[in-house]
């Protein structure tokens, strides 16, 4: 099975999910760069010149756009036959409506995996809609992480038989050895700062939280658009001696920080704009650590945190309540020490990496078959 990953940037420390898949499948070919991706991992494009150059594609993609897309689907189908592809995996919706074309005219297989965002953002479904209906025709599968996205993906129009529930798997080897009972009252958050992590909210439930327990401290990792916003809301709360903003990290230290943790928290909603989570990783790998969880009843969240035995669910934007139960599990850590092992328990039977993993190869295999 030779297969070709398409992804829309060489890394992005918020794409570990992408990142696991590559190493995973070890495809023959991977492609990144937009939409249309174009570049090898070593740099170098398999545009002819002057395609190859960025500043010729970029020009002509954007003065004309449909020659562009034509040159583009020849010489990716010429490509992907040449190097003898037997399936093209794309990550997310926009990455499968701009290269579907290619596949069927090289009768190559594709498999479109969605992943949060490109299901339901408004202005990506806007542009693209008519194009996702396109790509439903020729798409052999696709790939979803959640109960929620596979109802949004039905409304898209796919059909029942297309989609694959197939959630993100978390390395239980890397996340493991927190122990909440034994830990400081410390919160950690995981996660880009944006509307639909919503920063604000948890801001204003750790406020409540250190109101009743003046120790508790919460840990922020990640940036983003949000995160200047977020510091100077701990500020006017009068909490930001409270609240540590670490920044990016390595998955390595991330997996450290959570094993000093009593609880994860993340308030993730539907923003104004439509965005949405997928399944958030770090929320598996939060629970593969051992720790419990204190979320929302967002996307794929409600299928990896079981409310009562793993974890805690609020409403979206219910922020009072989520500031309640974290202050039980900060008053109770027993229970947050039975929370976080029931956790792991259920990230080791539902969401292993290497379970997933084979599952995404056999999806892979039946649609060559």
């Amino acid at each position: 099975m030779n297969i070709c990953i398409l992804r829309s940037n060489k890394f992005s420390y918020s794409e570990t999910f992408i990142d696991n898949q590559i190493v995973q499948l070890q495809p023959k070919v991977l492609l990144y760069e937009g939409w249309y991706p174009s570049i090898l991992p070593n740099g170098k494009s398999f545009l002819p010149f002057p395609l190859s150059i960025l500043l010729v594609r970029g020009g002509l993609r954007n003065i004309l756009p449909n020659v562009y897309r034509k040159l583009y689907h020849f010489f990716l189908a010429k490509y992907l036959k040449k190097q003898e592809i037997t399936v093209v995996l794309a990550n997310y919706g926009p990455m499968g409506a701009s290269v579907y074309e290619a596949c069927q005219r090289a009768n190559i297989p594709l498999v479109v995996h969605f992943h949060g965002f490109d299901g339901y953002h408004f202005d990506t479904l806007n542009k693209y809609a008519s194009e996702y209906k396109k790509m439903f025709e020729y798409t052999t599968k696709i790939i979803v992480v959640s109960n929620d996205m596979n109802e949004q993906l039905l409304k898209l129009g796919a059909k029942p038989e297309q989609i694959v529930l197939n959630p993100y798997g978390v390395s239980l080897d890397n996340f493991w050895g927190a122990q909440p009972a034994k830990a400081p009252i410390r919160f950690v958050y995981v996660g880009r700062f944006t509307a639909k992590k919503s920063p604000e909210n948890l801001l204003k439930a750790f406020d409540l939280v250190q109101q009743q327990i003046p120790e508790a401290r919460l840990i922020t990792v990640g940036d983003g658009e949000l995160f200047e916003q977020a510091q100077t809301l701990a500020k006017e709360l009068g909490i930001a001696d409270k609240v540590e903003f670490k920044g990016k990290k390595t998955p390595t230290e991330i997996a450290e920080i959570l094993r000093t943790a009593r609880c994860f928290v993340q308030h993730s909603v539907r923003a104004t704009n439509g965005d949405s989570e997928g399944t958030p990783n770090t929320v598996l790998e939060a629970s593969a650590t051992g720790l419990p969880i204190v979320s929302t009843t967002h996307a794929g969240i409600r299928d990896a945190v079981v409310h009562g035995e793993t974890g805690f669910l609020v409403e979206e934007g219910d922020w009072k309540n989520m500031a309640f139960y974290m202050i039980r599990l900060a008053q109770n850590p027993d229970l947050a020490e039975q929370m976080g092992k029931a956790a792991r328990k259920y990230i080791e039977k539902n969401y292993g990496m290497q379970e997933r993993a084979d599952s995404l190869k056999m999806i892979l295999k039946q649609v060559i078959l």
